[in-house]
């Protein structure tokens, strides 16, 4: 310890620790900051009709339904989940026979890459306390399926509820199948 303190810390002069005040200053500030907007956006999501419904569904917090209601607006507004899918770019692919010609990379660009971003986390989230949505992971991983591969269905069924308690302007209701 003494040994750190004088070889590290020994030539930090006043206006070095002065800096790392105001740095730890305003790291506490814009802690404050970011609380407030929390706050004001889970108020402004309590009065969203849509906003609160979203909520309803394990997995999906105000921070979430805050985001899928700015990139999308209604999600409502598309004629299916499959559509919703497909503008998300989580919609399964069109794989076709025949000579294939690459284009260089691996990743097809579709979609709208900035909601699938936002999503992943709360798809893990989902995932792991949604027992719907953990039941449709299992079951794909146990078919074989790689785990990023069943993440990305998970996250299209997630899309699908969000779909559905939109269009149908109710909360989410699970419904697991009774095995008897």
């Amino acid at each position: 310890m003494n040994t750190a303190k004088n070889s590290v810390g020994r030539h930090h002069s006043d206006t070095y620790r002065r800096e790392i005040a105001y740095a730890c200053e305003d790291i506490v500030a814009l802690r404050g900051r970011l609380r407030e907007l929390a706050c004001d956006i889970k108020q402004k999501l309590e009065q969203h009709d849509l906003g609160k419904l979203l909520t309803t569904i394990t997995g999906i917090g105000t921070q979430t339904a805050a985001y899928l209601i700015a990139e999308l607006g209604d999600p409502a507004r598309f004629h299916s989940a499959a559509a919703l899918a497909s503008y998300v770019g989580v919609a399964p692919r069109l794989r076709q026979a025949g000579k294939r010609r690459f284009s260089g990379t691996a990743l097809i660009r579709l979609g709208n890459a900035r909601l699938r971003k936002a999503l992943w986390m709360p798809v893990l989230t989902a995932v792991r306390f949604n027992p719907w949505l953990r039941a449709y992971y299992d079951r794909l991983v146990s078919r074989g399926k790689p785990r990023k591969v069943a993440l990305v269905a998970a996250m299209r069924k997630l899309f699908a509820a969000v779909w559905s308690v939109a269009t149908n302007r109710r909360p989410f209701v699970l419904r697991l199948p009774s095995i008897m």
